[in-house]
């Protein structure tokens, strides 16, 4: 079966258009919507590419000929779209597709459904209308669904799927067990997330680099004030660049850009932009070690190497060296490397270091140690750290534009350059170079929104990603973070109720909620990501400079999530 939408081309036009297309999902104009513009799309179009290639080029002309004028969106309507090779004028019947109100609840195997039994995670299908042969005008379907919520998110599916993306092998061939026999492209949530970025980044260049670039893709009603909020904090004279996005239920349902690559360079920052993760980086070790221990090639219970000394009653182990129970003072000897010391000669001091608690008894946040994991990676693998993360992690699951240190952040096509500051003056942009570089498991990752993205999909899907039993180790609370939940309840009250490190992860409890999460920072760059794998939310965000204001978002993002408070938390701020 052959399948062909012209939903890249003609989102091409709509962004390009003075207007954002008011839909739901950002939805794409089809060749059957332009064939009425001037009247309401009727439910049902049926065309041949030919036909559909020239009514495209005929909008077009008169987009061009009339200016910026306004195109409106295809609406609540499926268009089926026959291949040049079938008949075309096939009288297909399409119910109409209704706008999102809500997210159906996520269906795992330990969910039962209506009938007791237990179903996975909804697979969204591709399939030919039914009645149809092969060969046919397609139609999108999704089984174990709501059919109105099924149609409308199989809709929007469809609508960012062409054949580039299918011959890809982004999506699979299987056969419908029903009848043996039919063919269907089945797709999980997360394989749409190349697709959809292609979607924003077009959005993103198109526009102008000073104002916000939106792409919705679900009609849940806090969004809009989400936005609000996000135009707040992108407005904040300090903040040079900000990219934010939204997944709910497994897939993307916002994505947002604002600002400059550096101030005053009119380069917009994209879903692409690469930035310093920073301390993001530390999630990343802690899953490649879980994966190395759950290959059998390491124990986190054996001891850290011997680079890592402390003065203590015991070696620390590996899962104290990554959950920060080695007993060190807080952030040991980073003023030593910021000064510029080698990492080498630092490790060589730390054992006179006094501690402040017996190795395994309390959390003491750390970078200088905590890059001891390369040593472990290394001794288990006999290649390197970075290496180990690119092969394993990043090409595992979908960071394409990911990597570690200056080299990777400049290099790529397009990059943010760090503004510094907390009462700047001036929109100068700083250097890229940072020493932290020289401990890599701690704080040298690099990566773009479409990074951050994966990686949080990695970690909520219920149909691929790690495994389970490695986020089982991941998401374990291995040390209390006391110090962290009274600076939580001081700038948020009534919202986390305890905090506690895992393996490269924090675990917040947020109500009856908990959230898995970590931020980033070093001098003129912010990362922040905030997950909820029960229900497949996760909050993702990079800036370029030192600024208040998007710090406070992810908080903002709950409260208006959940209804447990206005999202105020910005109007607080008072950065002038």
């Amino acid at each position: 079966m052959r399948y062909t939408a012209y939903a890249f081309a003609a989102l091409t036009l709509a962004a390009a258009s003075s207007a954002v297309p008011p839909t739901p999902y950002l939805r794409a104009l089809t060749a059957s919507a332009l064939a009425s513009a001037d009247d309401a799309p009727s439910p049902v179009a049926s065309l041949t590419m030919e036909q559909a290639d020239a009514l495209i080029a005929a909008a077009e002309a008169r987009r061009e000929a009339a200016g910026n004028s306004e195109m409106s969106d295809g609406g609540e309507t499926v268009y089926v779209i026959a291949d040049a090779g079938s008949a075309a004028g096939t009288n297909a019947d399409a119910a109409p597709v209704l706008p999102e109100r809500e997210l159906p609840a996520r269906r795992t195997a330990d969910t039962p459904d209506a009938d007791g039994a237990a179903a996975a995670e909804t697979i969204y299908r591709i399939a030919p209308a039914p009645g149809m042969e092969a060969e046919a005008p397609v139609i999108a379907s999704a089984p174990e669904m709501d059919p109105e919520a099924a149609l409308a998110e199989a809709a929007a599916m469809a609508e960012s799927l062409d054949t580039a993306y299918v011959s890809e092998g982004n999506v699979v061939p299987v056969a419908v067990p029903a009848d043996g026999g039919a063919f269907v492209w089945q797709i999980s949530p997360e394989r749409l997330l190349p697709t959809l970025v292609d979607e924003a980044e077009t959005l993103a260049q198109l526009s102008n680099p000073r104002e916000p670039r939106v792409s919705l893709y679900s009609n849940l009603a806090y969004l809009d004030d989400v936005i609000m909020r996000l135009n707040q904090a992108a407005s904040s004279r300090r903040v040079v660049g900000l990219a934010v996005a939204i997944i709910e239920q497994g897939r993307p349902a916002l994505i947002y850009t604002s600002g400059e690559t550096a101030a005053g360079s009119g380069e917009p920052i994209t879903p692409r932009t690469v930035f310093r993760a920073a301390s993001l980086t530390k999630t990343m070790t802690g899953v490649l070690l879980a994966h190395l221990e759950d290959e059998g090639r390491i124990h986190l219970d054996d001891p850290a190497p011997e680079i890592i000394q402390v003065n203590n009653t015991r070696r620390p182990t590996v899962l104290d060296l990554v959950s920060h129970r080695t007993g060190l003072p807080r952030n040991a000897y980073d003023n030593r490397l910021e000064e510029g010391r080698t990492i080498d000669s630092i490790l060589n001091d730390t054992a006179q270091l006094d501690p402040v608690c017996a190795v395994g008894e309390c959390y003491t946040y750390q970078n200088i140690v905590f890059s001891g994991a390369a040593e472990v990676v290394r001794a288990a693998t006999g290649s390197s750290y970075e290496r180990n993360v690119r092969r394993r992690l990043f090409e595992r699951y979908g960071l394409t534009t990911a990597g570690f240190g200056e080299r990777d952040l400049t290099r790529a096509a397009s990059w943010a350059r760090p503004h510094r500051g907390w009462a700047r003056t001036a929109d100068t942009p700083g250097s890229p170079a940072s020493n932290y570089d020289a401990v890599a498991p701690a704080a040298a990752a690099v990566v773009s929104l479409e990074d951050l993205m994966a990686w949080a999909q990695a970690h909520i899907s219920e149909t691929g990603g790690i495994p389970a039993e490695i986020r089982e180790r991941l998401f374990t609370p291995y040390v209390a973070t006391p110090r962290e939940t009274q600076s939580l309840q001081r700038r948020y009250p009534g919202r986390v109720s305890e905090t506690h490190y895992g393996l490269g992860w924090r675990i917040y409890r947020w109500g009856d909620r908990t959230l898995i999460a970590h931020s980033g920072y070093l001098s003129g760059y912010g990362a922040q990501i905030v997950m909820e794998p029960a229900t497949g939310f996760a909050y993702v965000a990079l800036w370029n400079a030192d600024a208040s204001a998007p710090w406070r978002l992810w908080p903002t993002v709950m409260d208006l999530r959940t209804g447990d408070g206005p999202g105020d938390w910005l109007d607080e701020l008072n950065e002038d």
